[in-house]
């Protein structure tokens, strides 16, 4: 057995793919996966994938369904400690998008590319997405309610803050960030601190109660 092929237990062989799957696209840097080269490098018969996933996109979607949840998850988490105001609320999210993709790139990079994976025929994606974007529009009406963001569209403010993270991760992931002179080691503070700095030019100071 070569050190690309690991044992599984009988009943796990379709997670072993899953996670085999981002190992693969992690060592070579490309989206497309066979799931012959999956199974090669699990060591199991070219055949057996196909029990759980018929096809490559079959396979790539379960990818996208475990990375999104997992997404979805720590959105959830963090907001529970996230500061009362609803700025401060959506920057949290923003930041936890943020340093997801950085410690996922991988995970990020094939959850964003559409053509590998059936979205529209997940049970769980369509799902696990809305609800980050239900949590991204209810902290825009929250914050228009409150006066700290300008009255307008809720569906296209909460698009343009989900693009302004997104764009900011991608840039890191995608290897451009060294061209405007930010080290790697600092992306993920001065990604951050260029979304506050977009957010705090769009929000309103705190209304005086008195």
């Amino acid at each position: 057995m070569t050190t690309h092929q690991r044992p599984y237990h009988h009943g796990n062989l379709r997670q072993a793919l899953i996670d085999m799957a981002v190992t693969v696209a992690e060592e070579t840097g490309k989206d497309l996966i066979s799931v012959r080269e999956v199974a090669r490098r699990l060591g199991v018969s070219s055949g057996a994938p196909f029990r759980h996933f018929p096809n490559r996109e079959s396979l790539m979607t379960a990818v996208a369904e475990e990375a999104l949840a997992r997404l979805r998850l720590r959105v959830e988490r963090d907001q529970l400690d996230a500061p009362i105001d609803p700025i401060g609320q959506l920057k949290t999210l923003g930041r936890t998008f943020i340093r997801w993709a950085l410690q996922n790139p991988t995970q990020f990079r094939l959850v964003s590319s559409r053509r590998l994976f059936e979205f529209d025929r997940s049970a769980s994606l369509p799902v696990h997405f809305d609800a980050i974007r239900q949590v991204t529009m209810g902290l825009v009406e929250q914050a228009q309610s409150a006066g700290r963001l300008p009255a307008g569209a809720v569906p296209e403010m909460a698009l343009a803050l989900r693009a302004l993270v997104y764009g900011l991760a991608r840039m890191q992931v995608d290897g451009q960030l060294p061209q405007w002179r930010v080290d790697t080691s600092e992306a993920e503070r001065t990604l951050i601190s260029a979304m506050d700095l977009i957010v705090d030019g769009l929000s309103r100071p705190r209304p005086d109660p008195n």
